[in-house]
C-alpha cells in the first residue's frame, strides 16, 4: 500500500513530480522503528547481568580503557578473559574509548543487523525495509538491539553466511568472490568472538569452501579439490587461531570449559553444561527436546513482568518458563508455514526449504540451544529465507505475489502484537542512562580515599560501576572478590548489598 496521489480527469494534481517519494506504510514503520532503536542504543544503557559483570570490564580492558589494575574481576571472570575469543569485545572498548561512553557500544549491533538487510536487499531483492522489520518482530531480536549483550551481532553475522551459501546453492555460475569473502569475514568475526558459535562458523565455511569449488564449472575435478583446500585452509587460518592459541597455551582449544568426549579429557575451570544454566523442569530433557519446547516456548511465558525478557532468565530457575523462548512462537509457526507453503513447487525453493532443514538439524543438537539467544542464526534464518523466496527473482513463481503477501501479513501481525504485548518497552527511549545508573555509587565512592585498594564483595553485578573509570577524578583500584573471603590487598570493603563500606 503505497500513498500516491489518485490522477483523474477531476483531480487538479495530475501529474506527481519525479522528486517526490513513495512511502509504503512498510517504510514508514521501519525508519520510524529504525529511529526509535538508534536513539534508545544511543542515549540509554542496559542494567543487564552479562554487560555489568563481564562485558563492559572485558570490553573496557581491550579497549584500553581500564585495565586489570583498574579493575580485576573475580577468578571465574579472569579466567573467562583469558580464555573466551573477544574479537567483538575488542570492537566495544575501541568504540568506548573513542567516544567516551560504552553504550555507544550497541550500534554496533545494529549496524550488524542493518549489514544484514542490505545483503538481502543486494543479492535477493528482499526491500530493506521488510527485511527491518522481519528482524524487529522477533522478540529476542528487539530487545539485544540496544542491549551490549554480543549473541545478536554474531548470530546475525551467521546468517549473512547462511545466504551466501544459499546463493552459490540456487545461482550456480554467477561469480561469487565478493560474496565469499564476505561470508568469511562474517564467520571471522562469529568464532573470534564466542565459542559457542566458532564450531558452527567453521561448518558452514566447509558448506562454503565445498559449494564454491562445485560451482567452479569451468575447472577440472582435480582444480576443483584443490580450491576447495585452499578455501578451507584459509577458513582455518581465519577462523580458529583462538582455538589454537588456548591449546597450545592451556591444553584446551575451549578453555576455560572443561571437556570430556569418551576417553578424551581436556582441563577447564568450569563445565560445559551446568544445571544451572537450565530449568529444572527441563534439565532430564534430552537437548534436541530442550530446543523445541523454547522454540514453542512451552509454558515460557509464567513469571515474567513482560512476556520476553533479555536471556528469558528473570524468573526462579524452578519455573518452566526460566531461559525459555524468545521467538514469539506464533510468528514461528506462521513463517514456518509460509516457508513451507511458498517454497515446495520449485526446484530452487526446495534447496532452500531442505538448507533450513539441515540447519534446524544442526541447531537443535547443540548444547544448550534451548536458550535461544546463543543460536538466534536459526530465527534469522527463517525470517530471511521466507522474504528471500517471497521477494527474489531467483525463486520467481506463479503464485510469488501471493506468498509475498502472506509473508507480509505474518511479519506485520508478529510485529504488531510483539510492539502491544510488551506495551513497546523495548522501544521506548527514556530508559536509563549511564549517569542515572552511575549517580547512586557517587556517595559511596567519595568515602574511599585515593590509592586505596576497593574490594567489591559476594560477586556483586554492579561492581564496575564503582570503578575509577566511571569516576575519572579519582585514583584508586577496584577488585570483585567471589565472596566475603579475606585478602590483603584490600584496604576497603564494599557491600554494595548492605550499601555500607569498611
Amino acid at each position: 500500500m503505497t500513498f500516491d496521489a489518485v490522477t483523474t480527469p477531476n483531480n487538479p494534481i495530475a501529474h506527481v513530480p519525479p522528486f517526490v517519494p513513495r512511502f509504503s506504510l512498510a517504510t514508514v514503520a521501519a525508519l520510524v522503528t529504525f529511529a526509535l532503536i538508534c536513539v534508545r542504543a544511543v542515549m540509554t544503557v542496559d542494567p543487564y547481568w552479562d554487560t555489568l559483570a563481564y562485558h563492559w570490564p572485558f570490553a573496557a580492558r581491550l579497549g584500553g580503557v581500564c585495565n586489570a589494575d583498574c579493575f580485576t574481576m573475580p577468578t571465574t571472570s579472569e579466567y573467562r578473559y583469558a580464555g573466551f575469543p573477544k574479537l567483538w569485545h575488542w570492537l566495544q572498548g575501541n568504540l568506548w574509548r573513542l567516544t567516551g561512553s560504552p553504550a555507544q557500544a550497541d550500534v554496533l549491533g545494529i549496524a550488524m543487523v542493518a549489514l544484514v538487510c542490505g545483503y538481502l536487499k543486494s543479492r535477493f531483492a528482499v526491500p530493506l525495509a521488510w527485511s527491518w522489520l522481519a528482524f524487529l518482530a522477533i522478540p529476542a531480536t528487539q530487545i539485544e538491539l540496544t542491549s551490549t549483550m554480543i549473541d545478536l551481532p554474531l548470530n546475525a553475522a551467521l546468517t549473512l553466511a547462511i545466504f551466501v551459501a544459499v546463493r552459490l546453492l540456487v545461482q550456480g555460475g554467477t561469480s561469487n568472490r565478493i560474496d565469499i569473502v564476505f561470508a568469511l569475514t562474517a564467520l571471522c568475526l562469529a568464532a573470534n568472538s564466542k565459542f559457542q558459535l566458532a564450531t558452527v562458523a567453521i561448518i558452514f565455511w566447509i558448506c562454503i569452501a565445498a559449494l564454491a569449488a562445485i560451482q567452479e564449472s569451468g575447472r577440472s575435478p582435480r582444480q576443483r579439490v584443490l580450491l576447495f583446500i585452499v578455501l578451507s585452509l584459509a577458513g582455518s587460518i581465519v577462523l580458529t587461531p583462538k582455538l589454537l592459541w588456548n591449546l597450545y597455551e592451556f591444553g584446551n582449544p575451549f578453555y576455560p570449559i572443561t571437556l570430556a568426549i569418551g576417553p578424551l579429557h581436556l582441563p577447564g575451570q568450569e563445565p560445559m553444561l551446568s544445571s544451572i544454566a537450565m530449568s529444572d523442569a527441563i534439565v532430564h530433557w534430552p537437548g534436541p527436546l530442550r530446543w523445541l519446547a523454547s522454540v514453542l516456548e512451552f509454558d515460557a511465558f509464567r513469571g515474567r513482568p513482560l512476556l520476553w525478557m533479555l536471556g528469558q532468565g528473570d524468573v526462579l530457575q524452578s519455573s518452566p518458563s526460566f531461559r525459555m523462548g524468545g521467538y514469539f512462537v506464533a510468528y514461528v509457526i506462521a513463517m514456518a508455514m509460509v516457508l513451507i507453503w511458498s517454497a515446495r513447487n520449485t526446484r530452487r525453493g526446495r534447496l532452500a526449504l531442505m538448507t533450513f532443514a539441515a540447519i534446524t538439524l544442526l541447531c537443535a543438537c547443540l548444547p544448550l540451544s534451548f536458550e535461544s539467544r546463543y543460536y538466534s542464526f536459526w530465527m534469522l534464518t527463517l525470517v530471511s529465507m521466507v522474504l528471500t523466496v517471497a521477494h527474489s527473482p531467483l525463486f520467481l513463481c506463479t503464485q510469488q505475489s501471493t506468498h509475498r503477501l502472506a509473508a507480509h501479513g505474518a511479519i506485520g501481525m508478529a510485529l504488531a502484537s510483539v510492539v502491544s504485548m510488551t506495551g513497546a518497552a523495548y522501544l521506548k527511549t527514556e530508559s536509563d542512562s549511564l549517569a542515572n545508573l552511575i549517580a547512586p555509587t557517587d556517595r559511596l565512592i567519595a568515602q574511599i580515599p585515593d590509592g586505596a585498594t576497593l574490594c567489591v564483595l559476594n560477586r556483586a553485578r554492579e561492581a564496575v560501576l564503582y570503578s575509577s573509570v566511571f569516576h575519572p577524578n579519582r585514583h584508586y583500584r577496584t577488585k570483585v572478590l567471589w565472596g566475603d573471603e579475606a585478602d590483603a590487598a584490600c584496604t576497603v570493603r564494599l557491600d554494595v548489598a548492605k550499601e555500607g563500606v569498611r
